[in-house]
């Protein structure tokens, strides 16, 4: 069961966050709306100073430093989430002081890709590819100094970058968290259809879903970043849905996931390929708990537990 304070996080999370098409058909539109309320691009935490910078190809990322402090090799670099379309929120920068602290002094840089509809697959993984050119040839920044981490469409990307990298025969990077990864375009874990009735965000509280709520999900502006092709013919390229990718050769990863959250069997499915090849991989699920909660660590334990659970990883990591 849920504490009190992660039920009133759940409730909070569907009155004001709920994007299921069949209770939010415009679901482009709420996006947009959010974008226009919460995106702050100017926000820095006190004692940091925020510098917005671009690559020569036009990418566009935030970089967030000590104030005072000089400069090493380490780099935590983070992927925002948000079905492609919220853009980078400004709740995301509060987690720079932390990252920093608990890395030994790591600077954070984010990526601001562009959003869809506008920009759909692959842009937005040609700009993370362009940004880590840019992070390890440009800036020396070295891929055994850099941990990467995202939440839900974050995650997605952190995961599809990574693949490849890998592919290419590229280093990847010392280790990766994912918060909640949306990594399965087909919808067809076990969870997407039992949490449905349970998931505050993307579900319906208390409904069961049917073969029509499915086939409106399947089809719905959620998968606004991907081109029509791609919805019909592509679901399951693992550069598109990393549930389906092979992780030979990876490095250590941590995930995070609600257990009353649809995309729940993403991370399970996930977590056991990781463990079947001997992969250091580390899972915390959090009962009652909604997509991506550990984003909001001042609301409830749950939230966190999972977030320090995060702190501890990069802290391990960088061997402090």
């Amino acid at each position: 069961m849920p504490s009190p304070e992660g039920k009133l996080l759940t409730e909070f999370m569907y009155r004001f966050s709920n994007f299921n098409p069949v209770e939010n058909p415009d679901v482009i539109g709420k996006f947009r709306k959010l974008n226009r309320i919460v995106v702050k691009n100017a926000y820095c935490p006190k004692g940091f100073i925020l510098s917005r910078e671009s690559t020569a190809s036009g990418t566009r990322y935030e970089r967030i430093t000590k104030a005072g402090a000089d400069r090493n090799h380490k780099l935590i670099l983070y992927f925002h989430g948000g079905a492609y379309q919220a853009g980078l929120l400004y709740f995301y920068k509060d987690f720079a002081p932390d990252f920093y602290r608990e890395s030994g002094g790591a600077e954070i840089i984010y990526l601001d890709y562009r959003l869809a509809p506008e920009f759909q697959y692959p842009v937005q993984l040609r700009e993370a590819l362009d940004l880590w050119d840019n992070i390890t040839q440009n800036q020396n920044y070295q891929p055994e100094n850099i941990i990467i981490g995202g939440d839900s469409a974050g995650g997605n990307l952190v995961l599809a970058m990574m693949l490849w990298l890998r592919d290419h025969h590229q280093k990847l990077p010392k280790a990766a968290f994912c918060i909640s990864p949306w990594a399965d375009m087909t919808g067809s874990s076990t969870s997407a259809r039992s949490n449905y009735g349970k998931d505050v965000e993307f579900g319906q509280p208390g409904k069961i879903m049917t073969e029509e709520i499915s086939k409106i999900l399947h089809d719905s502006e959620i998968y606004a970043w991907l081109s029509e092709k791609d919805r019909k013919e592509n679901r399951q390229n693992p550069y598109i849905s990393p549930v389906f990718g092979n992780y030979q050769n990876f490095p250590p990863m941590l995930f995070t996931a609600g257990r009353d959250e649809m995309l729940l069997g993403d991370t399970l499915t996930l977590v056991r390929k990781f463990k079947n090849l001997g992969i250091p991989v580390r899972c915390d699920i959090q009962p009652g708990m909604c997509h991506i909660y550990p984003v909001f660590r001042h609301f409830s334990p749950e939230s966190s537990h999972s977030y320090w659970c995060i702190l501890n990883f990069i802290r391990r990591i960088f061997e402090l």
